[in-house]
């Protein structure tokens, strides 16, 4: 068999798997676009003033290492 006429065969297979890639790429990337839009839109906050803070800092009655409750 001709390699030539082998490659012929398929490279409309190989075609039509390039633009199902790039169509579903294209797609992904438009709802991509609008997911941002629409939070970017959304009400932001309130903002804790330190997120990290101990919250129970005044409740413990031993050291941070031992709790002995």
């Amino acid at each position: 068999m001709n390699p030539v006429i082998l490659i012929a065969c398929f490279s409309p297979i190989a075609v039509i798997w390039i633009v199902m890639k790039l169509s579903l790429w294209i797609s992904a990337v438009n709802d991509e676009q609008n997911y941002v839009r629409a939070e970017s839109k959304k009400q932001h906050g309130p903002y804790v003033e330190n997120p990290y803070a101990d919250v129970d800092e005044e409740d413990e009655e031993y050291g941070d290492r031992t709790d002995y409750r």
